[in-house]
């Protein structure tokens, strides 16, 4: 009879557990939200990447076969006024791989205000905080942030908040390449139109 009622009263409150439950952890919509951001992050930084790798394979191509030229026809160019254009074009080459550059190079982690140090812990979920750590700090630190919600929660809004300013800093540059190379190309096509012209 005992075990009976047991079971009875087991019945009767999974939804008090439920909801107790359901307190002490994230809301489902909440986490959606941070995966989904999260994920959306990660797929305009590679998108970012990829347009920058494209500036610079092409940008690199027209510079392979524009120095050659340049170094053999040399009295051609000079005589029909194409130095111009052709310096305007290189400068726009080298300008585009630079910034190009940039947006591909991995960021730096030396900075004590936004990554682990021993004095203050920050996102032990980044990989630019688990190269400095010790196994155990890393442990420690990992202890610490799943704790409770509050900690997780804190961790996550930080991993959000970096990969968007990181996400930020590479498009605007890629932003800025692109500029330079329109403005670079029709500016040469428009000065070797006039030297051809004037030529």
């Amino acid at each position: 009879m005992v075990l009976f009622e047991e079971l009875q009263i087991a019945e009767q409150e999974p939804g008090k557990k439920k909801k107790k439950n359901k307190k002490e952890g994230f809301n489902k919509d909440t986490v959606n939200v941070i995966r989904t951001t999260q994920r959306n992050n990660v797929e305009l930084t590679h998108l970012a990447d990829n347009k920058a790798n494209v500036l610079l394979s092409l940008n690199a191509i027209m510079l392979t076969f524009l120095i050659p030229n340049v170094v053999s026809n040399t009295d051609f160019i000079i005589e029909r006024h194409l130095l111009i254009p052709l310096v305007i074009l290189a400068a726009t080459c080298f300008s585009t791989i630079y910034i190009s550059t940039i947006v591909l190079k991995p960021s730096r982690f030396e900075n004590p205000r936004y990554f682990f140090n021993k004095y203050k812990n920050h996102s032990p979920l980044f990989f630019g905080n688990i190269y400095r750590m010790t196994s155990q700090e890393f442990y420690d630190s990992l202890d610490e942030t799943f704790a409770d919600d509050k900690n997780i929660m804190e961790t996550l809004k930080q991993n959000l908040f970096y990969s968007g300013k990181r996400l930020g800093y590479k498009m605007t540059w890629i932003r800025r390449a692109f500029n330079i190379f329109l403005i670079g190309m029709f500016l040469s096509i428009i000065s070797s139109v006039i030297a051809f012209v004037v030529g």
